[in-house]
């Protein structure tokens, strides 16, 4: 009987370590990255980490949003490693304690202004918002010159955006010109009867028709049509173009080990990783890797863009949900 009740324990033993090991050799990643840019770093992940079983929620950054946040109301938190576009969300996030901090060796040569004082986040690529335009409608002489400049009347009906409300890059977008232009700047597009709809490739998609031939767009979609539709034109708009921040976080699971999710992050930032991302022609936060194919420098970018304060951090991390009504009213009412 001893012996029988001596295997039982071992047995239970045995089954719990079994079940631990299990769940550390999962990790679940939300992300707003491209689908063809997971397809990319699967099979380099598999071969990083053998016998690690990678999960992916791919989604827009409102979406991720919501459903980690229907997660942590739950109790049941799966996310693991987080990765979209909406960097004021994670600054809610840390500072409501949902975020574990961890400094990466691998980001010391990333700037500053690009990532978390206390390690709750990083940036793990750089996209960036331009401007763009179809020259069988609109000749280079008379293209736009800046954002501001979408306030003139004689570009009504002739401009769209992707939708603020639904697109974290729209959204930042939107932020920086109306702190830096006012309210004012979201009325004058309304009255040239902006369309504010969809993504990026919704944009896109109005240029090559001809229905919007002038629009603002991420420079990574605009790069992936230069060897396939020379109609598009790329516009770096003189008032600045607006960078982003693909922001990269582990979530704060109690109780949880985080040494996964933490060389996850570390790999991510690799050359191998970064290469992924200038790729899907994004740009690295890293100066020594090189920028996208076909795109400037990253310091030419840089040194031409609205500036991310931590003021302006602060001010729309605090009012992201009004700012987004106030939109709504001005746009759609």
């Amino acid at each position: 009987m001893k012996t029988m009740t001596l295997m039982a324990c071992l047995m239970l033993i045995f089954s719990s370590c079994q079940k631990e090991d299990t769940s550390k050799s999962e990790l679940w990643i939300y992300t707003s990255m491209y689908k063809d840019t997971i397809s990319d770093l699967k099979p380099r992940l598999e071969k990083a980490f053998p016998g690690i079983k990678f999960q992916w929620y791919q989604a827009g950054s409102e979406d991720i949003a919501s459903k980690v946040q229907s997660e942590i109301l739950a109790g049941a938190l799966q996310a693991d490693v987080l990765i979209s576009s909406d960097r004021f969300w994670y600054e809610e996030m840390s500072n409501n304690g949902n975020l574990h901090a961890y400094k990466s060796p691998k980001t010391k040569d990333i700037s500053e202004q690009m990532k978390h004082a206390e390690g709750f986040y990083t940036t793990v690529s750089i996209p960036v918002m331009v401007m763009a335009y179809n020259r069988e409608a609109v000749s280079p002489e008379e293209a736009p010159k800046s954002f501001k400049e979408m306030m003139d009347p004689k570009w009504k009906g002739k401009f769209s955006t992707g939708s603020p409300l639904s697109s974290g890059t729209n959204f930042t977008t939107m932020a920086m010109l109306q702190h830096h232009y006012g309210w004012e700047y979201i009325k004058g597009l309304k009255a040239n009867e902006t369309i504010s709809d969809g993504g990026n490739s919704a944009v896109i998609r109005r240029l090559q028709s001809k229905e919007r031939p002038v629009g603002w767009v991420l420079l990574e979609n605009l790069l992936r049509f230069q060897d396939k539709d020379d109609r598009l034109q790329t516009i770096f708009p003189s008032d600045g173009v607006v960078t982003h921040a693909n922001v990269m976080a582990i979530t704060n699971k109690k109780g949880v080990d985080r040494t996964l999710a933490q060389k996850f992050t570390d790999w991510m930032l690799t050359v191998e990783g970064q290469e992924a991302m200038t790729r899907s022609y994004m740009y690295s936060p890293i100066p020594s890797i090189a920028p996208p194919k076909g795109a400037p420098p990253l310091s030419r970018i840089m040194a031409k863009s609205f500036p991310w304060t931590k003021k302006f951090l602060d001010s729309v991390t605090r009012s992201r949900v009004d700012i987004k009504e106030k939109y709504t009213e001005i746009m759609f009412q």
